[in-house]
C-alpha cells in the first residue's frame, strides 16, 4: 500500500465521524459491486479494489484501536 493510501486508512480510522457500522456497510457494498462486475464479466476498475483496501485496512485499525490487552488494568 502506497503511503497516500496508508494516510487516508489513518484517517478514516481514526475519524469518529464514522461509525464500525458505516465501514462495514462501506465493506459489503464494494464487495457487492465486485460481485456483480465479475458475475457479469465486465472489467474490475482498479480503483475499486483500492478503495476495498483502504476502507478494509481502516477498519482493521479501527479494530486494533480499541483492543485493549488488560481490560481490567495491568496487575
Amino acid at each position: 500500500m502506497n503511503e497516500e493510501a496508508r494516510a487516508l486508512s489513518d484517517s478514516l480510522a481514526h475519524s469518529h465521524e464514522i461509525s464500525d457500522y458505516d465501514f462495514w456497510r462501506a465493506l459489503k457494498s464494494i464487495e457487492d459491486e465486485l460481485y456483480l462486475l465479475e458475475r457479469n464479466r465486465r472489467p474490475i476498475p482498479i480503483d475499486l479494489i483500492y478503495v476495498r483496501a483502504i476502507v478494509r485496512t481502516a477498519r482493521q485499525k479501527r479494530i486494533f484501536l480499541d483492543f485493549d490487552p488488560l481490560p481490567f488494568g495491568s496487575y
